[in-house]
């Protein structure tokens, strides 16, 4: 049964396709079930952030493969033809090792950002909830977390600033020079808009106010800072005291308007506006504006200093070697109905020879009947202890798997685990 990754990310698929296909975290609490009941799905996680959208899964078959992406299209209402040229399909080791990857952040857009170990965790810890994950997930996201960490904790990689609140301040910092005294905005209350406003305020800019929805989450976020809270509505009266507005709000609408934004236009300097959102947190026709400068997350992400290449490697080798950690343990696993099956025959044989034996054992007393009944059981145990461990260390050889069968004349006797 294969490991299965189907999504797009942001190397496939352009900002917009991208904000289609993301999930809210109750969407994807919705999803996960609908998901799990598709035929040959047998475990399924769902990770959505701003880079990606990605199913992974433990199926029955390949093929399982373009069901799961029909069923991607179908929940987001996407044709086929759409999402097609941008979706990522991997199987087996090539799946294993890309769920491991994006854990430790080396897939990232921002290589290196620490939030999407967290994401992965709390993707994980979703499904687990739900109960769309069993014995070979659990696994692959247990290692591939604790990969992450150690891939924080122990390389270079670990040491860097990277996030997309990060390569906000390098887009102000290019415009201002200084962030000293520099007012912002900040739309949202959530982790993204808490890390601006702790990234930001390092940097010694004012934090004039905090909007979003619910006033109590925008106070909150405010009252770490001397910032105010305020509602949405009165994003249009606070713009002229800024010199940014950073936008961390993943909605369905965006909250940045046009008509919010136009009393900016012909503005000098221009008001620099940083999307962090995704789906997008600012309406598109706000870019067309003269005295507005717009970064969306793809323009951000070239403004961060590459990752060193020593870091790189040392990040490298710590997620392969987990990955092939994993996948040693799955080819065991996938050995283990043979040797099940071979050590019943096995006994089969033993007992089979103990029953024609018996006859002539009856001068002998019960416990020593016993004695050469177990005999008789340990001696073929101990003839095929040396098969049956080189047969699990050549289980990720299918070909060696189909050869056992044949030569124990197994086919078709093997439970699957």
């Amino acid at each position: 049964m294969p490991i299965l990754v189907i999504g797009v990310n942001h190397k496939t698929a352009t900002l917009e396709l991208r904000s289609r296909v993301a999930f809210a975290d109750a969407e994807a609490s919705e999803a996960l079930p609908a998901l799990l009941a598709l035929p040959g799905v047998q475990e399924c996680v769902l990770l959505s952030t701003c880079n990606r959208t990605e199913i992974y899964a433990h199926a029955l078959h390949d093929s399982t493969s373009d069901i799961l992406f029909r069923a991607l299209c179908d929940i987001k209402g996407i044709p086929v033809t759409t999402l097609s040229a941008a979706c990522v399909s991997l199987q087996g080791g090539s799946a294993v090792r890309h769920v491991f990857r994006v854990a430790a952040g080396l897939e990232s857009m921002m290589v290196g950002e620490a939030q999407i170990l967290g994401q992965v965790r709390g993707a994980y810890r979703t499904a687990r909830e739900l109960q769309t994950t069993g014995p070979v997930l659990n696994r692959v996201m247990q290692l591939a977390i604790g990969a992450g960490r150690r891939v924080r904790r122990d390389t270079a990689l670990g040491n860097h600033d990277v996030s997309a609140a990060h390569a906000a301040l390098s887009a102000c910092r290019q415009t201002f020079g200084s962030m000293d005294g520099r007012r912002l905005l900040v739309i949202g209350a959530g982790e993204m808009a808490t890390l601006a406003v702790k990234v930001f305020g390092r940097a010694r800019a004012r934090i004039a106010a905090v909007a979003n929805r619910g006033l109590n989450a925008a106070q909150a976020l405010a009252g770490r800072t001397e910032a105010r809270a305020i509602s949405l509505d009165d994003i249009p009266r606070v713009l002229a005291e800024v010199d940014a507005v950073v936008v961390a709000v993943g909605a369905g609408d965006p909250v940045l308007r046009r008509q919010h934004v136009e009393s900016c236009s012909g503005r000098t300097p221009a008001l620099l506006i940083l999307d962090l959102g995704m789906p997008r947190g600012v309406d598109p026709d706000v870019a067309a504006l003269s005295g507005v400068i717009v970064y969306d997350l793809d323009m951000l992400s070239d403004l961060l200093p590459p990752v060193s290449a020593d870091a790189n490697v040392a990040a490298e080798r710590l997620v392969d070697e987990a990955a092939e950690r994993f996948m040693r343990w799955y080819a065991a696993r996938a050995a283990e109905p043979i040797v099940v099956a071979l050590r019943r025959r096995a006994d089969e044989i033993a007992e089979l020879a103990y029953a024609r034996l018996q006859p002539r054992l009856r001068a002998l007393d019960a416990r020593s009947q016993a004695r050469v009944r177990g005999a008789m059981h340990t001696a073929l145990r101990r003839l095929l202890h040396g098969p049956t461990v080189r047969l699990k260390e050549a289980a990720m050889d299918r070909r060696a798997l189909e050869l056992a069968r044949d030569l124990f004349e197994l086919n078709g006797e093997e439970e699957q685990p």
